[in-house]
């Protein structure tokens, strides 16, 4: 079957290493619901804010949630423990949730250490993801983001949330 962002692919693997380690390609079917945080102080749309290459699936979210609540954290930091978000590249405050309209190609793997600009006082020089039994597997969505995205396409937004 062929993919709405097949002819993405190649040069999303380039884009996915900056974030994943050892990226491999999965299909994400008609139906399913995957989740991407945003920093609510920059996108004020929901249709924006699922305008973005990284992702995660239902299950991570759920981890990630059940984590947060468990051990006493607020959503938002758990969150950017276990994906290695940067202060500098968000507030990590709301969500989007959507649902895939047409089979769509993404790729999965495991959240790599991330090196900080300096932008935010709040951030360390580098943040590594959660690793242990509970890390979560992240998704690059090649053709994603950016003004030629085709995922205004691909996805049906069901709704956005702050955090």
């Amino acid at each position: 079957m062929m993919c709405i962002n097949e002819k993405y692919l190649s040069q999303g693997y380039i884009e996915a290493r900056k974030g994943i380690s050892i990226p491999h390609p999965i299909n994400l079917h008609e139906g399913q619901v995957i989740y991407r945080f945003y920093d609510s102080t920059k996108v004020h749309d929901q249709k924006v804010a699922a305008n973005g290459a990284w992702w995660i699936e239902y299950e991570y979210f759920q981890k990630i949630k059940h984590f947060a609540l468990q051990h006493g954290y607020s959503f938002s930091y758990a969150a950017r423990i276990f994906a290695a978000i940067l202060y500098e590249w968000s507030e990590v405050d709301a969500f989007v949730r959507c649902q895939v309209r047409n089979p769509i190609k993404a790729l999965k793997g495991r959240g790599k250490q991330v090196k900080s600009d300096c932008k935010d006082p709040r951030d360390l020089p580098t943040m590594t993801p959660m690793q242990s039994v509970l890390e979560i597997y992240q998704l690059y969505v090649p053709g994603f983001g950016g003004s030629n995205s085709i995922s205004d396409s691909a996805l049906k937004v069901l709704g956005s949330q702050r955090l």
